[in-house]
């Protein structure tokens, strides 16, 4: 939580959450690692006062109510408010995920102060129960905390935000990348079915529910709620969204707005040329906007996965105990020494499943991207440091052997030092293998990505000791200093991976992918793999252009044709003679 200071007027000091309430106005972060899975939302009464506040938040409310959300609302003293939306279990956003739908929410409501949701690295919101500025405490507003507690804890519908956005009739979002553009060509081209005017939305992706009173008002008499709309071009792109969304193609839609139902849509579009080819255009916007924005409806329903590698083969093992050892004993005073031994583990289960054994030397090739996910989410730009520093390293278990070229990664041969194999006194834990698959090598679980990688190395240990530890047997084994290893220990216990029982450790009752699913990691995952793959294939477009403008253009045959108005028969034999005897001119 980060508390405020009274005399710089702002938040500034963090600290850990503590049971206990603070004295003073304390705020938690919105963001983990990029992602929030609260969307919180704060009106402000300074500049408009506190009845334009009431207005609005009942205002939102009533539009979250249609589209299927949830929220708790706070007051504070001066007559602000929160709205706290907690969105579907496993569902997160990032701020471009949830940009466009603030900026709409902004314009209608005059309230609305953004700022919170648009920083992921410093945005963070005062809770229920916290101190206020001007004294006294944040309250619920017409609720209790049990029932607080239940809407945080089921959450609301997963499509509540698109449907809010599909409502407020915003469907544009700039695109700038030509990543980000592979991306959306992607998910257009799997989530819609036909071509041109006949194409639509998947069916699975569809809804059968009606659209809001306000979209069908709007479609069959025109009449313009200005509380949600601030002109009719978003009350009409709505009545089209809304539409698609039921699964109806850019021909059904234009049939039906000559329809008598749909008269308030035709007179919206009266004004143009040609109001068919207008209607058909805004249509395919909609499509477009739908396929490319709507979540899955199929839920993180976070079954257990295991990515072990696919031999047991025991040289990876063994290169895996003596790389941790190495690591160990180099980076022992290093804050990179965790994610360090992160890739190293990623290393050898991208070896396990995909490598070589070179006359006893396992080998691999990867990708930094690819060695990210298997890396437990680590980010692309950490894992490609440290591999430059494994690479540099003089001693280090890496070795590269082959620089990648074009579309070809770099290639590694995983050595075993003899001081390694010397002083090889690492746990099993660390060394990757697990009590439930014996001899195999799993990759990094990305639930790490949230708790921290250094407490891997602790709940490792405990996961896969013969016999239960204490903590200073535990940090003795991983070689973890004991303030830093009680941190760790106990954010562990707070997460319920671990507990203690008579002063020894043993596995708790939540496991890594219940962790995962709270996070939404299976989407955030499966996010990551799709942007690789469309950076691949913008990446082989480059070398393919690269290779062009390389490669000369054929020469022109026209170019070598030498025009001749006589033809060398019709030249004077005396003057050939006379060429031939007398040889080349003087240079001179």
């Amino acid at each position: 939580m980060r508390l405020y200071d009274p005399t710089a007027r702002k938040y500034g000091s963090a600290g850990p959450l503590t049971t206990k309430r603070p004295v003073l106005p304390s705020a938690v972060p919105l963001f983990s690692r990029g992602r929030a899975r609260v969307v919180a939302l704060d009106f402000d009464s300074k500049t408009h006062g506190h009845e334009a506040v009431i207005a609005d938040v009942e205002r939102v409310l009533a539009w979250l109510t249609e589209c299927g959300g949830r929220a708790v609302v706070d007051r504070s003293t001066s007559g602000g408010q929160h709205v706290l939306i907690p969105l579907a279990p496993g569902k997160t956003v990032t701020v471009d995920d949830i940009r466009p739908l603030l900026r709409q929410l902004a314009v209608r409501l005059p309230t609305l102060d953004i700022t919170p949701m648009t920083n992921d690295a410093t945005g963070c919101i005062t809770i229920p129960g916290s101190p206020c500025k001007e004294g006294g405490y944040r309250q619920l507003v017409d609720t209790d905390p049990a029932t607080a507690y239940d809407i945080l804890t089921v959450g609301s519908d997963a499509g509540a935000l698109s449907r809010l956005e599909a409502l407020l009739g915003g469907t544009a979002r700039p695109i700038s990348r030509p990543v980000d553009a592979q991306i959306h060509a992607d998910a257009v081209s799997e989530r819609v079915i036909g071509t041109a005017h006949d194409a639509r939305l998947h069916p699975r992706l569809c809804r059968n529910t009606p659209p809001p009173r306000s979209v069908t008002d709007f479609a069959r008499t025109g009449r313009l709620d200005t509380t949600r709309w601030p002109s009719r071009s978003e009350a009409r792109q709505s009545v089209l969204t809304h539409a698609v969304l039921a699964g109806a193609t850019p021909a059904e839609i234009c049939a039906r707005a000559a329809e008598p139902e749909w008269t308030g849509l035709r007179a919206a579009y009266a004004h143009y040329a040609d109001p068919a080819h207008a209607i058909r255009r805004d249509a395919h916007r909609a499509l477009d906007w739908a396929a490319s924005t709507l979540p899955d409806p199929v839920r993180d329903t976070g079954h257990k996965q295991k990515h072990t590698g696919g031999t047991t083969d025991p040289i990876f093992r063994n290169w895996l105990t003596h790389a941790h050892t190495w690591v160990t004993a180099e980076y022992a005073h290093r804050r990179d020494r965790w994610t360090t031994h992160t890739v190293i583990q990623a290393l050898a289960w991208a070896a396990a499943v995909s490598g070589q054994i070179i006359e006893g030397v396992p080998t691999v090739g990867v990708g930094g991207r690819s060695l990210s996910i298997a890396a437990g989410m680590l980010p692309e730009s950490t894992v490609w440091s440290v591999l430059e520093r494994l690479r540099e390293t003089e001693g280090s278990p890496l070795l590269l052997i082959e620089r990648g070229v074009g579309q070809n990664p770099d290639r590694y041969a995983l050595v075993s030092t003899p001081a390694a194999r010397e002083t090889a006194t690492v746990p099993g834990a660390i060394a990757g293998e697990k009590a439930d698959h014996p001899g195999e090598i799993e990759s990094v679980h990305p639930a790490w990505s949230v708790i921290g990688w250094r407490h891997r190395m602790l709940y490792d240990a405990v996961d896969t000791a013969s016999d239960a530890m204490t903590a200073d047997e535990l940090f003795a084994a991983v070689g973890i200093g004991r303030t830093s290893g009680y941190e760790a220990l106990l954010d562990l216990r707070v997460a319920g991976l671990i507990i203690v029982d008579k002063n020894h450790l043993i596995i708790g009752p939540v496991d890594l992918d219940d962790i995962g699913h709270r996070h939404g990691l299976t989407t955030a995952v499966r996010a990551r793999i799709v942007r690789h793959r469309a950076e691949r294939i913008v990446w082989r477009e480059w070398l393919a252009a690269r290779d062009d403008a390389r490669t000369p253009a054929e020469p022109d045959p026209a170019l070598f044709t030498i025009a001749h108005d006589d033809p060398v028969s019709s030249v004077e034999p005396e003057y050939i003679a006379a060429v031939l005897d007398t040889g080349p001119p003087d240079p001179d």
